[in-house]
């Protein structure tokens, strides 16, 4: 079995590399470290399986899966990712992906995953449908409330820290450019923030995947 590996963490994915290797999978393992290389190598329908991480260089996961998507590609993709953002989640498996597993999950979670997708079936976290599975969501709330950030305020920052403008964001939330604005203003006020990029970096020291 050849799977590809698409993730530039070095050591994540030397240990996945490993894990592979040596589970009842016996796969044969090519790793990459770019979105772009990622999707040429897919493209060459040598893999029987891709796992490949959200957040990459030259060619982030989510683009990745709409060129895929355009190219009709057969190699069913597997997203492991350190996001817990159910959106995420729901937008990587509208896109296409068979499943979403978060890097936390044991080896033996993953390979059980793998064998699922080689045998057809598309398989969500925690075996639910993301669009009734709370989990993640609910843990974003509570990270949410400890920093005085409401829910809709937490809508925007996610927004904000996936490079959206205010306008785009008020289209994608059917808000007023006017309104979005408050929102930032009051998540720079409650991370202490000068900026969206400082906000962003300080949600992700706060925690919030």
């Amino acid at each position: 079995m050849k799977i590809l590996l698409v993730d530039d963490h070095q050591l994540f994915a030397d240990g996945l590399k490993g894990i592979l290797r040596t589970s009842s999978l016996e796969a044969d393992v090519e790793a990459v470290n770019n979105g772009r290389d990622g999707l040429q190598k897919i493209l060459s329908g040598i893999f029987d399986v891709a796992l490949i991480d959200l957040r990459l260089p030259i060619m982030d996961g989510f683009t990745l899966l709409e060129e895929l998507n355009e190219r009709n590609n057969l190699t069913p993709v597997v997203i492991v990712s350190a996001s817990r953002d159910p959106g995420d989640m729901q937008r990587a498996m509208d896109l296409g992906a068979m499943s979403f597993i978060p890097k936390s999950s044991s080896g033996e979670k993953i390979v059980q995953v793998i064998n699922s997708v080689l045998g057809g079936q598309v398989v969500y976290p925690g075996d639910n449908d993301p669009r009734t599975d709370r989990s993640f969501a609910l843990e974003s709330e509570k990270w949410a409330a400890q920093h005085n950030i409401t829910p809709r305020q937490l809508e925007v920052l996610r927004l904000v820290r996936k490079g959206l403008s205010n306008q785009a964001i008020a289209e994608q939330l059917c808000l007023s450019v006017a309104t979005v604005k408050s929102h930032v203003s009051a998540i720079f006020n409650a991370l202490g923030a000068q900026s969206r990029s400082e906000s962003s970096e300080k949600a992700h020291q706060l925690g919030l995947d």
